[in-house]
């Protein structure tokens, strides 16, 4: 058989197929709409799971940045001592950085902060020295590191130069982020193998109701020469246009969901990098081509055991 033989009639048989697979979805248009239903409310519970999960970790990371230990030391406290103090702290393991405001610098920053403040600016000027020591802020890996820092700061011999200490402890607001967030986990769950459990249902009774409506045409094809495999293929075709359909409604749906939640999730962590968009449609796109490669298969499988049935060799 010739080349170009070979590919007229590969191309006679695949639109044959396409054909029936056509006929098929028509005839049973209705289970057709509740099965793309089904698989778009699938896979938003998915991706609903996946964005919460993300958005909770971000929350966490933004609420653990904002927890610090400040140091307040006593005016008179000498600079080469907290210099020393610096670069004792830094070598610390789990702090992640130091910062070190010299008692100039802190008074500029005080007095920035209360310039419409007239009676506090003249207090400082009668005051005629600098009433503020040098301040360091020390930042760990996590909140969980900060009581062995504090106790490590506390048995130092320098710890009575210190005047005050500021913990800004904010693991209570994390742990509750935590919390609601994994309620919120637990329901996408749920929610996802729910519909995941009716979309295999529904894939398996509307493939198997089509092949009983065409009972008769299959006996028919298979009494003039038609494969199981010629007769399967039209199942497999609808089964890619309906995860074809229910992707490509699922990605408008969260485009446009992005467009409208980005804007005002994304400044409500320290960063403002959390986004939706960049969780879903990052290049080169493996979440969305995974979730389409899973439920495709999903589907097909579905379609294979339903036609084992009916379709014996």
């Amino acid at each position: 058989m010739s080349s170009k033989k070979y590919r007229a009639n590969f191309l006679i048989v695949w639109g044959r197929i396409i054909a029936h697979a056509g006929q098929n979805m028509w005839r049973n248009a209705s289970l057709a709409l509740v099965t793309i239903t089904i698989l778009v409310l699938s896979l938003i519970s998915v991706n609903a799971l996946l964005a919460v999960r993300a958005a909770t970790t971000a929350a966490v990371t933004a609420v653990n940045k904002q927890v610090d230990l400040s140091l307040f030391f006593e005016p008179a406290a000498p600079e080469k001592t907290i210099t020393d103090i610096v670069a004792y702290l830094q070598a610390v393991p789990n702090v992640t950085s130091v910062e070190y405001t010299n008692p100039d610098q802190a008074l500029a920053a005080f007095r920035a902060r209360h310039a419409n403040n007239d009676e506090i600016l003249k207090s400082l000027d009668v005051l005629g020295e600098n009433p503020l020591g040098a301040l360091v802020v020390v930042h760990a890996g996590s909140a969980g590191d900060y009581p062995a820092i504090i106790s490590l700061v506390q048995a130092q011999p320098w710890n009575t130069l210190i005047q005050q200490r500021s913990f800004e402890d904010k693991t209570q607001i994390a742990s509750r982020v935590e919390l609601l967030t994994s309620r919120a986990r637990t329901g996408s769950i749920v929610l996802a193998i729910l519909f995941s459990l009716i979309a295999i249902m529904i894939i398996f009774n509307t493939v198997r109701v089509a092949i009983y409506t065409q009972r008769d045409e299959i006996a028919i094809k298979k009494l003039v020469g038609a494969t199981n495999g010629f007769i399967r293929a039209p199942f497999f075709v609808e089964g890619f246009v309906y995860v074809v359909i229910a992707c490509a409604v699922v990605i408008g749906l969260l485009a446009a969901t992005a467009r409208v939640v980005d804007p005002f999730l994304g400044p409500l962590f320290s960063d403002g990098g959390f986004s939706l968009h960049t969780l879903f449609f990052a290049a080169p796109y493996e979440l969305l081509v995974a979730e389409t490669i899973i439920v495709l298969l999903l589907t097909w499988i579905t379609s294979a055991f339903a036609m084992r049935r009916y379709l014996r060799t």
